[in-house]
């Protein structure tokens, strides 16, 4: 009842000042307020400009509600509103944050596309050449120098991991092709806006968990380019069946503020992330690169020379076979 007894008075100042814009502004807003039926008399009474009847009305009211309304701390509100201000400028940060690692991660599928048969293969044949040259060393008898062991226990672990995610970016591509273009791009805004919503450096601690499983969810759906699932998750949300927002749940003083300067600590902290990640090496190629097609066949031209140069070092360190 707090929304309407303000509005009330803001409409009794502004009768008084004969102000009939701020009048018709807060008559707008108070009618999406659940009203009683006198509430609902003095608006009607309002919106026929009646406004000598509508101020007994509006006093005789106030007079009545102030007599059965408890005090609330003033602060209270102003920290509230302090509070969603920081919440939307931190949404907005987050927002930023997930278009630009979008767009890493889609280049990243392209260049795994791309290069990841080759470096595969490299990989391959550096695991190859390590192994090879640990087995004469043993054959040899010289276990006075270990780095060839660990040569190949690196070489083996770097082809290994590779090799794996290039076989989630291959399960990724296959997931994107079931989509038409049309749906991808429509995955991707749905993502975006959901994970605005359910974010769990957005949410009131007390639902942090509950975040986290629905941004798990999102993210697992995102990746097998699952849109009905990522379209039910927002469709949950957007039905806001229980306010996520710590603005919208809190209402006692000291935790208010506690929220606000936790929110502020991590503004400072995601800014600090974004101009970290604008300084990467990654960043700065998606970014500036003008012609991804010549950068690729580049690279391929280069790996294709590092496989023929890591052949011939196997050939000639005396081994009969290169796999």
């Amino acid at each position: 009842m707090n929304k309407p007894i303000k509005r009330l008075e803001i409409i009794k100042n502004a009768i008084e000042l004969e102000d009939d814009d701020i009048i018709h502004g807060q008559v707008l807003q108070l009618k999406k307020e659940c009203l009683d039926s006198e509430l609902k008399s003095i608006v009607q009474t309002l919106e026929q400009k009646h406004y000598a009847e509508a101020m007994t009305a509006i006093i005789a009211w106030l007079q009545n509600q102030r007599a059965l309304t408890a005090w609330q701390d003033p602060r209270i509100a102003a920290n509230k509103l302090e509070l969603k201000a920081l919440e939307t400028e931190l949404r907005d940060l987050i927002d930023r944050r997930n278009s630009r690692i979008q767009r890493l991660d889609e280049f990243n599928n392209l260049y795994m596309t791309r290069l990841g048969p080759l470096m595969t293969e490299i990989l391959r044949l550096r695991k190859v050449l390590a192994e090879k040259m640990l087995r004469k060393q043993l054959r040899e008898g010289d276990r006075s120098e270990p780095v060839a062991e660990e040569s190949a226990r690196k070489a083996d672990a770097d082809y290994e991991s590779y090799r794996q995610r290039h076989q989630e970016a291959q399960r990724h591509q296959q997931a994107q092709q079931r989509l038409a273009e049309s749906e991808r791009q429509e995955l991707k805004r749905l993502w975006r806006q959901a994970s605005k919503l359910c974010h769990p450096d957005l949410v009131d601690n007390e639902l942090k968990a509950e975040a986290t499983s629905l941004m798990v969810q999102l993210n697992q759906a995102r990746q097998r380019s699952d849109l009905a699932t990522i379209r039910m998750i927002l469709g949950k949300l957007m039905q806001g069946q229980k306010p996520m927002m710590a603005s919208e749940r809190l209402n006692d003083l000291e935790r208010l503020a506690r929220r606000v300067a936790e929110i502020r600590q991590q503004i400072q902290a995601l800014n600090a992330e974004l101009v970290s990640l604008e300084k990467e090496g990654s960043w700065q190629l998606v970014t500036t690169l003008r012609d991804p097609e010549g950068y690729f066949q580049q690279q391929e031209k280069a790996m294709r020379n590092t496989i023929y140069t890591l052949e011939r070092q196997i050939v000639d360190a005396g081994f009969d076979e290169v796999a």
